[in-house]
């Protein structure tokens, strides 16, 4: 087996790009096809168009690994706007209420922080009338367009922290760690309704996903400037990096002939699990790579009796290698 004369010509990888407000990620991901002159380019995780910060892309055969990097945690840091609801739960919406209390009355540091404190932990979120989760395969912002209210589910998602870093009411800025899937839009609705005040989300940064962080990320403006080979040479990292933790296993040439064949692979045999790692029943996600410590994909490692385990594809780079002699 070898590589692929094509593999030269394309790029494969991630691509960290600072999303600026005013854009779809769609429409970033269109300008990195312009930029790089591939097709094959998708993002692992939206940000909505008023959004900005951390854009996570993968390119030419990463894109097969878009899943896994959407699983990944993030840290965002968001302003919410008290006093006031919004059809859309954010600044773009038309306002459904408004309270004419006062808010200085009304709050305190130690209160907010008290009830911010009740969002972290494991918790069931409405999504926004405005997204794009699907009710009976219609997503729910098409039906609120249409003035109808999407019948929502709940949805269990994760927050790990939640930091308030300034209260200048009637807004407020917080840093949070969560789960994918978390909605700051419906956090900030749901806080103003703990309140009794209202509340909508008036700005939002993604700083974090995984272990990418903003400060590694490009702006649109300067991957134009870059161009393509720059952009390969200098911007573009391996996708494995953004796999690393998952365990590795390393297959001998025989293995690794197996694997892209869609053969079970006898580890034991044919290669070996890097670092130590327990073995337990079931099934275990690993990184694959060669000899050369090429990364080739993504398998399930299986115990079998006493053998170090058996090996089997589940996801390939498949574009960067040819088979032949």
């Amino acid at each position: 087996m070898s590589r692929s004369g094509s593999a030269k010509a394309d790029l494969h990888g991630v691509l960290l790009v600072n999303k600026p407000t005013g854009i779809t990620s769609h429409n970033v991901v269109d300008k990195v096809r312009k930029i790089l002159g591939i097709r094959k380019v998708g993002h692992t995780g939206t940000l909505d168009p008023q959004a900005e910060g951390l854009l996570v892309l993968c390119v030419g055969g990463a894109t097969r690994f878009t899943g896994y990097l959407a699983k990944q945690d993030k840290t965002y840091r968001a302003v919410i706007k008290l006093g006031e609801s919004t059809t859309t739960d954010d600044i773009e919406g038309e306002v459904t209420y408004r309270y004419n209390g006062d808010l200085e009355n009304l709050l305190s540091k130690v209160r907010l922080e008290s009830l911010l404190e009740e969002f972290v932990g494991v918790i069931l979120q409405i999504p926004p009338s405005f997204s794009s989760k699907k009710v009976d395969g219609v997503p729910a912002y098409v039906l609120a367009r249409r003035g109808l209210k999407p019948e929502l589910k709940p949805v269990a998602v994760r927050i790990d922290s939640i930091r308030l870093l300034n209260v200048d009411l009637p807004a407020l800025e917080i840093e949070l760690d969560c789960s994918a899937g978390t909605y700051l839009r419906s956090l900030a609705r749901d806080l103003g309704k703990k309140l009794g005040c209202g509340g909508h989300l008036g700005s939002l940064l993604r700083t974090r996903v995984g272990d990418f962080t903003l400060a590694m990320a490009a702006k649109l403006d300067q991957l134009t400037a870059e161009g393509r080979k720059k952009i390969e040479k200098e911007l573009l990292l391996p996708v494995e990096i953004a796999l690393s933790s998952l365990p590795a296993v390393k297959l001998s040439g025989s293995g690794v002939e197996k694997i892209y064949f869609g053969k079970y692979v006898d580890l034991g045999a044919e290669g070996q699990l890097i670092g130590k790692v327990t073995l337990a029943e079931g099934s275990l996600e690993v990184r694959i790579h060669d000899s050369r410590d090429s990364f080739l994909g993504v398998g399930l490692l299986d115990r079998a009796g006493g053998s170090s385990g058996v090996l089997r594809p589940k996801r390939l780079m498949m574009e960067a290698f040819s088979f032949g002699s």
